[in-house]
């Protein structure tokens, strides 16, 4: 009786090195050809999940991923020349942009908290700048806009409208230096008309001024 040779059907090599190489679930390390890596969850090769991306240009991501992109909460840190991490921004993402609550360093020492929308800080935040400057308020793409208090490092501040990080609409400026409050419009950063007043309440200001307050003493009769 003859015998019967089985057909073996063989796996191209293409589809082996995919089926080798889909990532789904945990998976320790993963290098790619930029020089990066992952080390996290996937899922249907992609990364989703918890995860640390550890990137080329010495930034590491450590937070949530959808759909390969950054989603959720996450921390942004920058390696220093000691190899320990500085926090350069921690909070929500979406999409692989900064969006949502967040606070972020920058280089210069100037430090943000507040709302971010598309990589930009967008909405209700609070600044404060490395020369001492600070602001408190609304933001658009990056700017002031909106209603917002800015304090000047010489503790001179404004309170009011902006648009695009100009003054721009009804206003009052606090003169600390010369105890005069500037009240009135403002277009473009240039203010067109405003009415001059003494600062009779100094107590009011955010920081104490530079006039001596004379002491005041009850003189009792006897």
């Amino acid at each position: 009786m003859p015998f019967l040779k089985f057909s073996r059907r063989v796996e191209p090599l293409w589809k082996e090195n995919e089926r080798l190489t889909f990532k789904i679930g945990l998976h320790h390390t993963i290098y790619s050809i930029s020089g990066d890596r992952y080390i996290g969850e996937w899922l249907s090769n992609h990364r989703e999940g918890k995860g640390a991306h550890h990137l080329r240009t010495n930034k590491l991501y450590e937070g949530d991923w959808k759909n390969d992109s950054r989603h959720g909460y996450g921390i942004l840190s920058t390696k220093r020349s000691d190899g320990t991490y500085s926090t350069t921004y921690a909070g929500e993402w979406r999409n692989g942009r900064r969006h949502g609550i967040g606070v972020c360093h920058y280089n210069n020492g100037d430090y943000y908290e507040g709302r971010w929308k598309n990589k930009e800080r967008s909405g209700h935040g609070r600044m404060w700048f490395s020369d001492g400057a600070f602001y408190e308020g609304e933001w658009l793409n990056d700017k002031f806009h909106g209603i917002g208090l800015f304090v000047q490092e010489n503790g001179n501040r404004y309170e009011g409208e902006w648009k695009n990080g100009l003054k721009h609409g009804h206003g009052k400026f606090f003169h600390l230096d010369s105890g005069q409050l500037q009240e009135g419009l403002w277009y473009n950063g240039v203010s067109v008309t405003s009415v001059m007043v003494d600062m009779y309440y100094r107590q009011a200001t955010l920081q104490p001024t530079k006039y001596p307050i004379p002491k005041v003493e009850r003189l009792l009769n006897h």
